[in-house]
């Protein structure tokens, strides 16, 4: 019985170590949107684009999207759970400690 708990355990520490990271790139995505929105806006306003250029453009923009995800899930499923720890603790430096995300603790 005592191995089935260490084992739902392992898999609940995983699943929530997975969402942290995932809320971590969601922030990140969002910071990375606004100030897109802020700053890109303008300039694509002076372009003047076409309707069909709006269409496959917010389609460009949704694969890349898509592909930052994917990406995020094969980092998950590459590295152990003390890398997954590390790199949060990093990218939780290098944002100067205004990250979104839970801090991790061991």
């Amino acid at each position: 019985m005592n191995r089935v708990n260490y084992k739902a355990m392992s898999l609940l520490k995983f699943l929530l170590l997975a969402m942290l990271i995932s809320l971590g790139a969601g922030a990140t995505a969002q910071q990375r949107l606004v100030n897109i929105n802020g700053q890109e806006r303008l300039r694509l306003r002076e372009l003047n684009l076409t309707m069909e250029q709006k269409k496959k453009l917010a389609i460009l923009i949704q694969r890349e999207r898509m592909q930052f995800y994917l990406n995020q899930k094969e980092l998950n499923e590459i590295l152990t759970e003390k890398q997954k720890v590390m790199l949060l603790e990093w990218r939780n430096k290098r944002m100067g400690g205004k990250s979104d995300s839970l801090e991790v603790k061991r």
